[in-house]
């Protein structure tokens, strides 16, 4: 579990500092608790929440795991739970950065290198940046919000994708 969550600790964090570096205005609020002043960044809390979520999910997709089969069969189902754990950091990643890879520059250089070698394709791509393009113009923390909020909400469903197809019993023939 701590790999887990550390490993999607690390995506986030290079995903928060990838925004600050980028425009994203890191402020400090002040939050009094009794005589105690406590300054903490709101974006440090998205980070906390990713983290509770990810905390969860790890422990949705361990705990379908048949007791019985964890004695018997511990090596098959630990290769399990890591081929979980690797799908589940994937989508998470993929939904995280993947806008922001959209967004970029060179990705649309790319685009139109390929819409010039393969003309069917144009159409498409032109489609895709028309759809893309108001989601771009959007501000860093409005951007911010929208993809942790996206990437912890697809942690969660695959996760529970993985739940789900690990509950179903097999019976013996």
């Amino acid at each position: 579990m701590v790999a887990f969550v550390a490993i999607v600790a690390a995506i986030d964090y290079l995903f928060l500092d990838y925004l600050i570096s980028h425009g994203l205005e890191l402020k400090w609020y002040t939050l009094q608790v009794g005589s105690v002043a406590l300054s903490i960044p709101p974006v440090s809390l998205t980070f906390i929440g990713v983290l509770i979520v990810a905390i969860a999910a790890w422990s949705n997709m361990v705990g379908t795991m048949p007791i019985a089969a964890a004695r018997e069969l511990a090596h098959l189902e630990t290769i399990r739970v890591l081929r979980a754990a690797g799908l589940a950091v994937f989508f998470f990643s993929a939904v995280l950065y993947g806008p922001y890879v959209m967004g970029a520059s060179a990705f649309w250089i790319q685009m139109a290198s390929m819409s010039r070698s393969i003309p069917q394709l144009a159409g498409s791509l032109q489609g895709l940046l028309n759809f893309a393009q108001p989601a771009m113009a959007l501000d860093a923390l409005t951007k911010l919000a929208i993809s942790q909020n996206a990437a912890a909400a697809t942690l969660v469903a695959v996760s529970g994708l993985i739940g789900y197809t690990q509950r179903r019993i097999r019976r013996t023939r």
